[in-house]
C-alpha cells in the first residue's frame, strides 16, 4: 500500500513544495521510497510501501510515450496474467502490478478498463495528450482517496491531512459532524474535513481539460429480486459450498501473492480463523497469527483461548497482544490522528496497537477475515432483520435469545430504549433496519448532551431521510429480502466509513502494514450476493452456514458450532479503573471540548457521574455516547486547526 497525492493548478504552475509537504504526511503509508512527476498544469507524487516488484516498482510510472502518467495506492490482483496478455502491445516499465493500468487504460479508455481490476485500489492517471485526469476507488472503499476543489486548485490525496499539508485549512465538516452525532456515520461522499469529500466506492472522477469534473459510477453491489427460496437438495448445497470453496481459496492464493512475507490477524471467530487455516493449507508452512487478547476481561470480550486453538490447529505461531483499558485511552489519540475517523468502542486503538505489533514483527502484508459478514450476512443485526418475516410467537422467541447473547453489541448494532424519527426508512422499505434503529438509538442519547445550538441544527434534519435519499434506496431496494436491503446499507455506511476507513485502512497505514481482504474480492462477493438466503443465515440462527461448510476442514469444532462474535474491547464505560474514569472526565468536561460549541458540559458531568452506579447493560449502552465524544475531543485537538 501507498499513499498518492494530485495537484492540478488551473491558473498556474504547481508548486512541487506543497506537493513535497503534502508527501511528507503519508510518509507512514509509504515509508520506503517516495516519489514525485510534474508538467504545467499537473502534479503526481508517490509514497512507496514496497510489496510487488520491490526492486523495480517505483512510482509515478510514466508510459514509454511519456504521455500517460499514474500513481498508485494498493494492488491489483492476477496481474501476472493481465501483464502477459497485455505486453504484446505494450513495454512494461517495471515490475509493478500498478503499471497495468497504463495499457488497459489505453486499450479500453478508464470506464472499461475497471472491469479488469481486481482487488483493494485508488489511483490517479493523467493523459498528458488530452489533458484528462482520472482518479479512481476500488468497489468497497478499501482504500480511502478524497478530495478539495476551489475553483483554481484541485487536490486529490490518500488521506485529508495530506490536502491540508497544502495550504487548506483543516477546519470541521459541521453536516458530517452533525450526522455522525446522529447516525454515527458521516455521508459516503464526505469526510469530517470542511470542503473536503471522500470519492465514494466503485466511482471515478474525472477532470476533463483542467475544469469540467463529473462523478461516475462504474461499479455497484447488486442483490436477487426476493422469492420463495424451494428446499434445496443436498447435491444443490453440496454444490453452492463447494463453489464458495473454490472461489474463497483462489482469493486467498491471489492475496499471497507478494514479494515480501505475510501475516494473519486472528480472532476467536470463524472468519479470521477459515483464513488462517486455509493459508496454512496452501502454503504449507507456519502462519504467523496476530490476535488481540484483554487478559483482565471476562470471555465476552477476550479470545484468546479460541485463537489459541486454532492457532495449535493449524500449527501457526501466535503473537498476542495484551491491551488493557489504560492502552485504550493512551493510544486513542493517534489511532484517531491516523484514521481521521470517530469510534463508538476502544477497538480503535486495538487495531491500531495490533498493527503496530505487526509492523515491529517485520510484516507488511496481513490477511484478514473482516468483511465475511458484510459478504455473507453474518451479523446478529441481519439475523434481528430475518426474524421480523417470522411469525411473531417465533420472532420474538428469537429476538429475545438474540440480545440475551449479545450485550457486546447491545446499543451499537441491535437498539436498546428510544431512537430518533426512523419513520422515512418505513415509508421506502417498510420496516427499519435493526443497524440503523441502533445508530438512532445512539442519536437519541446523544442529543442529550449537546448545546442548545447544535441540538437546533440537528433537529432541523431528518437524516437518515437524506441518507435515503442520497442512495436512491426507494429505487434501488424494493423487491429485495429484507436482509439484503439491509446488507445494502450497511456495505453503504458502517463498511466504507467505519470498517474498511477507521478501523482497517487508518490503522493499518498507521504501521506501514497493507491489509488484504479475501472476502471483497469482488468476483467472490457477487457469487454470495446471489446465494439463496438459507445458505447464509441456516434455520434463521445459524450465520454464514456456507463458509462454515467450505471451511469446515480448516477450523475447529469449536470455531464450527460458535455463535458470531463482533470484535468489541472491552467498554471503557464498564471496565474502568480510578485512572481511566479520571482521564475521561477531565477530557469531556475539560474547555477544549467545549469552545467546540457543540457539548452541553451540565449533561456531560451528570452522565460521567452516574456511569459508576448503572447496570451492566446501562453501562454498555452508553460506550458509543461517551467513545464518539472522545473520539471528537481527540479528533479536534490532534487534526483541527
Amino acid at each position: 500500500m501507498c499513499g498518492i497525492v494530485g495537484i492540478v493548478h488551473r491558473e498556474a504552475t504547481p508548486d512541487s513544495g506543497s506537493l513535497a509537504a503534502a508527501l511528507d504526511t503519508l510518509k507512514l503509508r509509504g515509508p520506503d521510497d517516495s516519489g514525485m512527476w510534474q508538467d504545467e498544469h499537473v502534479a503526481l507524487g508517490h509514497r512507496r510501501l514496497s510489496i510487488v516488484g520491490v526492486r523495480r516498482g517505483r512510482q509515478p510510472i510514466s508510459s514509454p510515450d511519456g504521455m500517460i502518467t499514474i500513481v498508485v495506492n494498493g494492488e491489483f490482483y492476477d496481474y501476472q496474467r493481465l501483464r502477459q496478455e497485455l505486453s504484446s502491445a505494450y513495454t512494461f516499465q517495471t515490475d509493478t502490478d500498478s503499471e497495468l493500468l497504463i495499457p488497459l487504460y489505453q486499450k479500453y479508455g478508464y470506464v472499461a478498463m475497471m472491469e479488469h481490476l481486481r482487488g483493494e485500489f485508488a489511483f490517479l492517471l493523467y493523459d498528458k495528450r488530452k489533458r484528462l485526469l482520472v482518479a479512481g476507488r476500488d468497489r468497497f472503499g478499501i482504500k480511502p482517496l478524497c478530495w478539495w476543489d476551489d475553483g483554481k486548485r484541485l487536490i486529490i490525496a490518500s488521506k485529508a491531512k495530506a490536502i491540508h499539508a497544502c495550504g487548506v485549512k483543516a477546519e470541521w465538516d459541521e453536516y458530517s459532524l452533525m450526522q455522525a452525532l446522529s447516525i454515527q456515520y458521516q455521508p459516503t461522499d464526505r469526510t469530517f474535513f470542511k470542503g473536503v469529500r471522500q470519492l465514494e466506492p466503485g466511482h471515478l472522477l474525472v477532470l476533463n481539460d483542467g475544469c469540467k469534473k463529473k462523478d461516475i459510477t462504474y461499479w455497484d453491489m447488486s442483490y436477487p429480486v426476493a422469492s420463495d427460496e424451494p428446499a434445496l437438495t443436498y447435491a444443490q448445497e453440496q454444490q453452492h459450498i463447494d463453489e464458495f470453496h473454490e472461489l474463497l481459496l483462489h482469493s486467498i492464493q491471489l492475496r499471497l501473492q507478494s514479494d515480501v512475507p505475510a501475516c494473519c490477524h486472528l480472532s476467536g471467530g470463524l472468519d479470521s480463523s477459515a483464513i488462517a487455516g486455509i493459508m496454512a493449507h496452501l502454503t504449507g508452512e507456519p502462519v504467523h497469527c496476530f490476535s488481540i487478547v484483554f487478559p483482565k476481561a471476562d470471555a465476552e470480550y477476550d479470545e484468546n483461548g479460541f485463537a489459541t486453538e486454532t492457532a495449535e490447529h493449524c500449527g501457526a505461531v501466535l503473537h498476542r497482544v495484551e491491551v488493557s483499558q489504560h492502552d485504550i485511552l493512551r493510544h486513542l489519540p493517534e489511532a484517531v490522528y491516523h484514521s481521521e475517523g470517530l469510534a463508538v468502542n476502544g477497538h480503535l486503538s486495538c487495531k491500531y496497537l495490533l498493527n503496530k505489533s505487526i509492523h515491529e514483527a517485520g510484516f507488511k502484508v496481513a490477511l484478514t477475515g473482516e468483511c465475511a459478514d458484510e459478504c455473507l450476512a453474518g451479523y446478529p443485526h441481519l439475523r434481528k432483520d430475518l426474524f421480523a418475516t417470522l411469525p411473531a410467537k417465533e420472532q420474538e422467541a428469537l429476538t429475545r435469545q438474540l440480545y440475551h447473547t449479545n450485550l457486546a453489541i447491545t446499543g451499537t448494532e441491535i437498539a436498546v430504549g428510544d431512537t430518533l424519527c426512523c419513520d422515512s426508512l418505513v415509508e421506502h422499505l417498510g420496516f427499519v433496519p435493526s443497524f440503523l434503529a441502533a445508530k438512532a438509538g445512539i442519536g437519541h442519547k446523544m442529543y442529550n448532551y449537546l448545546d442548545s445550538d447544535m441540538l437546533h441544527s440537528c433537529r432541523s434534519h431528518d437524516f437518515l431521510r437524506e441518507m435515503s435519499y442520497h442512495h436512491q434506496i426507494e429505487t434501488k431496494l424494493p423487491g429485495l429480502h429484507p436482509v439484503n436491503q439491509s446488507l445494502y446499507l450497511w456495505n453503504k455506511h458502517a463498511l466504507c466509513n467505519y470498517i474498511l476507513g477507521t478501523l482497517g485502512d487508518g490503522c493499518e497505514m498507521s504501521a506501514s502494514v497493507e491489509g488484504r481482504l479475501p472476502f471483497l474480492d469482488h468476483h467472490l462477493f457477487e457469487h454470495a450476493a446471489h446465494l439463496p438466503m438459507q445458505m447464509k443465515i441456516r434455520d434463521h440462527v445459524n450465520e454464514k452456514y456456507v463458509l462454515k461448510e467450505a471451511a469446515r476442514p480448516h477450523i475447529t469444532d469449536r470455531v464450527y458450532r460458535r455463535q458470531k462474535h463482533p470484535f468489541q474491547a472491552p467498554p471503557l464505560t464498564r471496565f474502568f479503573g480510578k485512572s481511566e474514569y479520571e482521564q475521561i472526565y477531565d477530557e469531556l468536561t475539560s474547555d477544549s471540548l467545549m469552545t467546540m460549541g457543540v457539548f452541553n458540559r451540565d449533561a456531560i458531568t451528570a452522565l460521567l457521574e452516574s456511569l459508576p452506579s448503572m447496570s451492566i447493560l446501562g453501562q454498555t449502552v452508553y460506550e458509543p455516547v461517551v467513545m464518539l465524544m472522545l473520539t471528537i475531543f481527540h479528533m479536534n485537538q490532534k487534526l483541527m486547526n
